[in-house]
């Protein structure tokens, strides 16, 4: 016997990578992650935390919660499940600071008001070119 059904909404926020851009990002193109967000209690916090790891250069690399903050006007409701764009510029986050073409693997999570923290979600490693 096969089922199939629509996984439940837990009160752990759940984050998803849903589609990546591009694995390949030319120089001056930015990169777009969609994340799926489901919370049961929509009480997620507007900060999402990012993460950029590169291969071979350690000054392109952060962890920030300010690069993305979920707009105040989404609605907080119960059983909030939406998709989240984040963009990432490539003149500010993407372009490798050491002056070659670099691989990055990004890492997304969060938080919501009961302390509850979403498991880290990772993109495969997206090569961003440099001139």
């Amino acid at each position: 016997m096969v089922s199939c059904g629509k996984e439940s909404i837990r009160s752990k926020p759940q984050l998803r990578i849903k589609s990546v851009s591009s694995t390949v990002v030319p120089v001056g193109k930015d990169l777009q992650v969609t994340l799926r967000l489901s919370d049961k209690e929509g009480d997620f916090v507007d900060t999402l935390w990012i993460k950029k790891r590169t291969s071979n250069c350690g000054l392109s690399n952060f962890s920030d919660s300010v690069l993305y903050r979920i707009p105040e006007e989404t609605p907080r409701i119960k059983n909030f499940d939406a998709d989240v764009l984040v963009t990432f510029s490539y003149a500010i986050e993407l372009q490798p600071r050491c002056g070659k073409s670099d691989t990055a693997i990004f890492s997304f999570w969060i938080r919501d008001y009961a302390g509850n923290s979403s498991d880290t979600v990772t993109t495969s490693p997206i090569i961003i070119q440099r001139l």
